[in-house]
């Protein structure tokens, strides 16, 4: 049987929300302007036009200017993706791949975000498939994102692996056994068929080994 793991970016193979919400704090504090929520539950998970319009809302010209400046400010006030990694990740991306597993990426993040984390951490050479909140209709709850990477990696089997609340609705209603990666902050993952603590614990998982 061939068998399919479809991860998450943020939260599961990066440790980086935290530091997200963290730039996104500062840009509006250095503006002077109140963010629309300054919870950083609020934000966990989101793509980034569900970001802008928790930030800036009920003020589409407002939210484009500013958004505008922040992908300014972002080039200054980058992530180290390096860092931000999780050590375990190129280890358990490389006994799936040696066990014949198929790896996707399914993450509502922009498209240069992705490219850039797996050129940093050189793990382009691991996924046969990858997809950005930027290129689905529908961002996750949606479950677009997944039903994309089902057809598209094409196997018998799937299970993906997520950490957030909306992430794992996505994944759940698009029919995939769904595996959260608990976090360091609260965070519903109730949904998810199992939690976990760390990642490595996929590779004793029946449903890879098997």
């Amino acid at each position: 049987m061939k068998k399919a793991v479809i991860f998450d970016m943020d939260g599961v193979l990066i440790d980086s929300e935290p530091f997200y919400f963290k730039r996104r704090m500062n840009f509006f504090k250095e503006k002077g302007i109140h963010p629309g929520s300054n919870k950083f539950e609020d934000y966990v998970g989101n793509s980034e036009k569900q970001t802008w319009e928790m930030l800036v809302p009920e003020n589409e010209e407002k939210q484009k200017e500013l958004h505008q400046e922040y992908l300014k400010y972002k080039q200054h006030h980058g992530i180290d993706f390096t860092k931000a990694l999780r050590s375990s990740v190129p280890y358990v991306l490389n006994i799936l791949s040696e066990k014949g597993v198929s790896l996707g990426l399914a993450s509502s993040s922009p498209r240069n975000e992705i490219n850039k984390m797996l050129t940093d951490c050189q793990l382009e050479k691991y996924f046969s498939f990858t997809i950005s909140g930027e290129e689905v209709t529908e961002s996750k709850p949606n479950p677009e994102i997944y039903l994309i990477s089902r057809e598209q990696l094409n196997c018998e089997s799937y299970l993906a692996v997520e950490d957030s609340t909306l992430g794992i609705a996505s994944a759940k209603s698009a029919g995939i056994f769904t595996v959260a990666l608990k976090q360091a902050f609260s965070m519903d993952q109730q949904a998810a068929d199992i939690i976990i603590d760390e990642l490595e614990e996929l590779l004793k998982l029946p449903r890879l080994i098997k």
